[in-house]
């Protein structure tokens, strides 16, 4: 999953947000040199507000300077992607890699059609699947 969510990147951004507590944050961070490669890495812990919380997802809101709809959330835990809903931003739980692929292939589009001006990869490339999301966790 790291080698996909690092993939993401090349046709947009990528985010973590995760209900790590703040004592184990900078270790996991320091333990996981390639969440340093995301667009934005939110823990619980440091945000001061953890998933389902909306406090959590209006964090990466903001720190993104985007629009919920902006996001497609992407999470194991149904509750919180209810909770991502809830304050705007598109969902998916998180069964397995494949699945997942397809359900970024299908949001990508409309994605477009409701950011015009975003970044887009380049005629002829293959897009990877580049999302504003919060990457799935296990926790």
């Amino acid at each position: 999953m790291v080698a996909y969510a690092q993939s993401l990147r090349d046709v947009d951004e990528v985010t973590l947000l995760s209900n790590i507590p703040s004592d184990h944050a900078d270790a996991f961070l320091a333990a996981q040199p390639w969440l340093h490669r995301l667009d934005h890495v939110a823990f619980s812990g440091k945000i001061g507000a953890a998933k389902p919380d909306p406090a959590a997802f209006e964090h990466c809101v903001v720190a993104l300077r985007a629009a919920p709809a902006d996001f497609l959330f992407v999470d194991d835990r149904e509750e919180n992607v209810r909770a991502a809903r809830a304050v705007g931003m598109d969902g998916h739980v998180f069964t397995d890699r494949e699945e997942l692929a397809a359900v970024i292939d299908a949001w990508l589009p409309r994605r477009a059609v409701l950011t015009p001006g975003r970044p887009r990869p380049a005629p002829g490339s293959t897009p990877r699947h580049r999302n504003r999301s919060a990457r799935p966790d296990r926790e």
